[in-house]
C-alpha cells in the first residue's frame, strides 16, 4: 500500500515524532541525550531552521520544529544517520535505529502551536515518569522559564502570547490537552509501578548486561530466561519487550507458558 503524501504546513511548522524501531530505548545514559541533542542542534543551524521545543523519552521524541518544504526531511535524515551511526557504534550494535519514516503535523495557527508546546511538555507527566514538567531533565520546557538551551527558540512562543509572563500563566493552566490520534499509542501502560529509568537499573544488574543492546548475543534460552524473570521482579510486558528487544507478544507467550 503506498504511503501518504505528507501534509505540508503553510507555516513552515510541525510537529514531529521519531520513533524507534520496535520500541528500542534509544537512551540509556545521560551522554545518549546530550549527544542527540548536539547532533540536532547542529543539524537545526545547517538546514536553516528552528526548534521551539523537544522532548525525548526512552523510545520516542517529540518536536516542534520550523523548517522549510525542501530542508525538512534533509534535516531528519542527516540527523538520524548522525545519531544511529554514533549510537551504533557506542553499543556495538548494527540496523536501524528509528523507524523508516517520522511522524508530522502541520501547525497552522497559534492555538495549535500553544496545544502542542503544552502536549510535548507534559509528555513524561502522561508516561508517569515525573510529576510536573519541571522535574524531566531532558525536555525544553525549563528553558521558558528561563533556564540556559542552547537548542531552542523560547522567543517566538513569548510573541505568540505577548510576553514571557503570558506564555507561564497559559502553561500554568494547561495541564491537559486534547490528544491527537497520532500520539495515542505513546502512554499505553500509564500505571507503571516501575518507572522506564527504574526498569532500565533492574534489567542492568538482575542481567548483568550493560546495554540492552547486548541482548542480540545472547542464546535464545538465557534470553527467554531473563524476560520471564524480569516480569517477576515487576517490569511491564511493554517494558521487557523494549529492553529485551522483542515484541509483546513474544514476553506474554513465554511468561504464559510458566503457568
Amino acid at each position: 500500500m503506498p504511503r501518504k503524501p505528507r501534509i505540508m504546513s503553510s507555516t513552515g511548522i510541525y510537529h514531529i515524532i521519531l520513533r524507534s524501531v520496535n520500541q528500542h530505548i534509544l537512551f540509556e545514559e545521560d551522554s545518549d541525550y546530550t549527544k542527540f541533542l548536539l547532533i540536532l542542534s547542529d543539524c537545526v543551524k545547517k538546514y536553516d531552521s528552528q526548534i521551539y521545543a523537544y522532548c525525548l523519552m526512552d523510545n520516542h521524541i517529540h518536536l516542534l520544529i520550523q523548517s522549510s518544504q525542501d530542508n525538512l526531511s534533509s534535516l531528519f535524515q542527516s540527523l538520524g544517520s548522525k545519531f544511529v551511526r554514533w549510537y551504533n557504534n557506542k553499543y556495538s550494535r548494527s540496523g536501524h535505529l528509528f523507524q523508516e519514516r517520522f511522524h508530522s503535523v502541520a501547525i497552522e495557527n497559534d492555538r495549535s502551536f500553544l496545544s502542542v508546546l503544552a502536549y510535548i511538555h507534559n509528555n513524561p507527566v502522561k508516561a508517569n515518569v515525573i510529576r510536573f514538567p519541571s522535574e524531566y531533565r531532558w525536555s525544553s520546557y525549563n528553558a521558558y522559564y528561563g533556564a540556559k538551551d542552547s537548542v531552542v527558540n523560547v522567543s517566538f512562543a513569548y510573541s505568540i502570547c505577548g510576553s514571557k509572563e503570558s506564555l507561564i500563566r497559559y502553561f500554568s493552566h494547561e495541564n491537559e490537552v486534547a490528544d491527537d490520534e497520532l500520539f495515542v499509542n505513546d502512554h499505553r501502560e500509564t500505571a507503571h509501578f516501575l518507572t522506564d529509568e527504574k526498569a532500565l537499573s533492574i534489567f542492568r544488574s538482575y542481567t548483568n548486561l550493560s546495554s540492552t543492546s547486548d541482548v542480540i548475543n545472547l542464546k535464545k534460552t538465557k534470553r527467554n530466561d531473563y524476560i520471564r524473570g524480569l516480569r517477576e521482579k515487576g517490569l511491564t510486558i511493554n517494558q521487557v519487550a523494549r529492553l529485551m528487544d522483542v515484541s509483546a507478544t513474544t514476553v506474554k507467550r513465554l511468561c504464559k507458558m510458566d503457568h
